[in-house]
């Protein structure tokens, strides 16, 4: 009993003196994880990402595979650290590597990936983000604090979506189709099942109108008769119209 409470006492010891004499005023920051990274080229700041369960550098704005960034000497680490491993903070605050060549960062910003390996950028629009910058930034590239917390993030944008780049453009779509792919192509199929019935039906309709009012103008004595075969052929064409749409519809509810 008395070595556990000597052992609880140099613990509590070694935490308040870590947090009393850190080197900044973030001591979150000095915490980090040991995880196994594939990118040999990964360092200190860089951002990462989780794609089929292996780390790698981010690659592309608004990734939705945010994981973490690699941590600068972390005073704590969990885990055993390996030839492959890096300590990598998963949530706190960390030393990113940010460009503001995209645009300049602010304190409170919303920070993401960019089309840079490993580096980060002001994120303008809604998206997935790594975190908030804690420090502005007006420069090439460089290191900020960021309080690291992984998410797709909802505000109010100030700038109009005229004002985003193509490129920014395809990549929010891109990360909003791989969210849930099955649903979008589920989506995408009742789609094009509705609209082909529309417009198959109504090619028939037109049709069957037109050879009506042909056959009609050259048989008045058969009107009675052309005119049945109309309301026939209408009926037939709904029914068939009418079916596709509720398949469509069944494949949006399933």
């Amino acid at each position: 009993m008395r070595k556990f409470f000597i052992f609880i006492f140099i613990s509590l010891a070694v935490f308040l003196g870590t947090i009393i004499f850190a080197e900044d005023d973030y001591f979150f920051s000095q915490t980090a994880t040991q995880f196994e990274v594939s990118d040999e080229n990964a360092m200190p700041g860089d951002v990462i990402v989780k794609k089929e369960g292996e780390l790698l550098r981010s690659a592309r704005p608004y990734d939705p595979d945010l994981f973490g960034v690699v941590a600068f000497n972390p005073v704590i680490t969990i885990g055993k650290e390996t030839p492959g491993s890096l300590p990598i903070v998963t949530f706190g605050v960390a030393l990113v590597r940010v460009s503001a060549n995209y645009e300049e960062i602010k304190e409170g910003d919303y920070i993401t990936s960019s089309d840079k390996s490993g580096i980060a950028r002001k994120a303008p629009y809604p998206g997935f983000v790594l975190g908030k910058a804690l420090e502005g930034f007006d420069g090439e590239e460089g290191l900020i604090n960021v309080l690291i917390h992984p998410h797709e993030a909802v505000f109010d944008i100030e700038d109009s979506w005229q004002e985003m780049t193509v490129w920014e453009a395809i990549g929010r779509i891109i990360s909003a189709l791989e969210r849930d792919v099955p649903n979008v192509l589920r989506y995408i199929f009742a789609l094009l099942l509705a609209g082909g019935s529309f417009i198959v039906g109504f090619r028939a309709f037109s049709r069957n109108l037109k050879e009506g009012i042909t056959g009609i103008s050259r048989n008045p004595l058969a009107k009675g008769s052309i005119r049945l075969a109309m309301i026939l052929n209408l009926i037939g064409i709904v029914v068939i119209t009418l079916a596709g749409l509720g398949i469509a519809l069944f494949v949006i509810l399933l």
